[in-house]
């Protein structure tokens, strides 16, 4: 059964990014404060699960939330006074010249963080990713996608240090971010959307760690 849903979570949200590469280990990126002490500030957020084979290739853990969500511009759920945690994945990896940080609430797709860090630059986005049909747009008359990015503003990403390509290290992290907005979808029936998409947008605060995607 863990093999199986392994093969599921890598099929939906993992296998699309997966390429060959490394980055530099040089700590002066733009966009990237690396802390080491971020570590104890993640194991403070955060309980194991276990899921045996499945933690080999990427970690799941269960994950406190912090979020805003907003719908047309008004706020519905905020969890950010709240001690509620959700399931949680995460892992990193290299596509060509790039080093990823993949980490998102919900077992199969999710919602969470990806961040790009290339030619010493941080990029961080708000990672939406469906598993059962295609869910979110950038645009509301765009077609709908089974995993976007988002682009983000007043953004911070803490990382504990970046990892060596060589080898398979665990490494901790924080993130911040204001996302844009973006669109998302009920289903269909027919081709015909059940109803009209929702504008959404969140504001989030993620503490993770990582382990290199091994596949």
């Amino acid at each position: 059964m863990k093999k199986i849903i392994l093969y599921l979570i890598l099929f939906i949200f993992v296998l699309p990014l997966f390429s060959c590469g490394q980055t530099n280990n040089d700590s002066s990126i733009n966009g990237l404060i690396i802390d080491a002490s971020i570590k104890n500030e993640v194991e403070k957020n955060i309980s194991s699960l276990n899921f045996g084979e499945v933690q080999d290739k990427l970690l799941i853990y269960n994950n406190r939330m912090f979020v805003d969500y907003y719908e047309d511009n008004e706020l519905m759920t905020s969890t950010t006074d709240k001690e509620i945690k959700q399931v949680f994945k995460s892992f990193y990896y290299w596509q060509g010249d790039t080093l990823g940080i993949d980490g998102a609430f919900g077992f199969f797709g999710g919602v969470g963080f990806s961040i790009k860090i290339t030619e010493n630059k941080a990029t961080l986005y708000h990672l939406l990713a469906s598993d059962e049909f295609p869910t979110y747009a950038y645009n509301e008359n765009d077609n709908l996608l089974f995993r976007i990015e988002v682009p983000c503003t007043d953004t911070k990403i803490i990382l504990s240090k970046i990892p060596d390509s060589t080898k398979n290290q665990v490494i901790y992290g924080y993130v911040e971010f204001k996302s844009e907005e973006y669109y998302s979808s009920s289903g269909s029936v027919e081709e015909h959307e059940i109803s009209p998409r929702k504008k959404q947008r969140v504001d989030m605060k993620i503490y993770f760690k990582s382990t290199k995607l091994n596949i």
